[in-house]
């Protein structure tokens, strides 16, 4: 009776032990998300610089590959690489943009009053917007507010921007040395797979910004191209504008095509319908033929899921999350491949970036 008695205790002791690790692990991610929501800016701040730590990553391997030089050079050589590259773009396109920017910045209100006063001219708009004095005012002021803001913050961005460049080469200085210092936080018996899934995670950033790269360059000049033939102004300063935005699957594109479109239409109304058109053909192209034969091994994720996560980091971060949600989610979607679907379930699956 005593040792049904000592074994009941013993096991109500367990069940109470688990319970209490349970409610501690609990209370610790709700401290650590409590934490996170406070620091969300710094954390995508720092996810940025290891991007960029990643980007310049893969430009050293690049040069390893075709120099027999060590690691140091290398680097040396591939910073000297993007700086040049850089600095004859700049040099390139840099005068002509810096002429149409601000000439955009103006006209972009005016072109969006005239598109607003053309909608209004539609069958049944003008009725439903006479509650208010002036439909037009309505979007063109809060486009000349956000213009105002984002001029105003225009050194808090570069700041954050050299910030990001700052970690990024610290980073890209000694990948190793991070690496091996976050593996030991991890038991013993978890380092080697841990170390597998960080290296498999940054092949992956490295695939998917190559993708976005080449996106991004065919999308700009050949959107930059379309609108000279077209004869729409600024056609420079819109190619750009529709190549770094770009950089955002799906949602990108959507948003580079709405100022081409509005100085289209400040122009001549049927321009923005060739505008619509070449955005189309730009795309499909973009989509259908050249991603596939440029980058067969690049990663991609779905596109209701990319779009899904884009909407949760604009709702998180605001434009800071649209931009950094697909890095991030291909980093995760790594780790859950590999830690869950296949360290706990023990089933198979391609994981995103491993090579065949």
């Amino acid at each position: 009776m005593a040792d049904k008695e000592e074994s009941g205790t013993e096991t109500l002791s367990r069940y109470t032990r688990r319970v209490m690790i349970a409610i501690g692990l609990v209370a610790l991610v709700a401290v650590l998300l409590y934490f996170a929501s406070k620091l969300i800016h710094v954390l995508l701040l720092v996810f940025a610089g290891i991007l960029t730590a990643v980007a310049i990553d893969g430009v050293v391997r690049l040069c390893r590959r075709f120099l027999p030089i060590g690691r140091r050079w290398a680097l040396v050589t591939a910073l000297l690489l993007i700086c040049l590259v850089l600095g004859g773009l700049g040099a390139l396109i840099g005068p002509r943009l810096a002429e149409q920017l601000p000439q955009l910045v103006q006209q972009l209100p005016e072109a969006i009053r005239r598109l607003m006063a053309a909608v209004q001219g539609l069958p049944g708009v003008e009725a439903a917007l006479q509650q208010f004095d002036d439909p037009a005012s309505l979007v063109g002021q809060p486009v000349l507010d956000r213009l105002s803001t984002a001029i105003s913050t225009t050194f808090g961005a570069l700041t954050n921007f050299l910030l990001v460049l700052l970690i990024g080469f610290y980073l890209v200085l000694s990948p190793r040395q991070y690496l091996s210092r976050l593996v030991l936080l991890c038991p013993p018996a978890r380092r080697e797979r841990l170390h597998q899934v960080l290296s498999l995670q940054g092949r992956s950033l490295r695939l998917w910004l190559v993708s976005r790269l080449i996106s991004m360059l065919f999308v700009g000049v050949g959107v930059a191209l379309g609108l000279v033939i077209m004869g729409v102004p600024m056609a420079g300063a819109l190619g750009l504008i529709a190549g770094l935005l770009s950089f955002i699957p799906y949602l990108g594109p959507i948003l580079g095509a709405i100022p081409t479109i509005l100085i289209a239409f400040l122009e001549a109304p049927v321009l923005a319908l060739y505008a619509i058109g070449l955005y189309v053909i730009i795309e499909t192209l973009e989509s259908n033929i050249v991603m596939p034969l440029a980058a067969r091994e690049m990663v991609s994720l779905p596109p209701a899921f990319t779009v899904v996560v884009q909407l949760a980091g604009a709702a998180v971060a605001g434009v800071a999350g649209v931009m950094l949600a697909t890095p991030i989610a291909v980093v995760a979607v790594v780790a859950v491949q590999m830690l869950y679907i296949e360290d706990v379930l023990g089933d198979r699956v391609d994981v995103l970036g491993q090579r065949e």
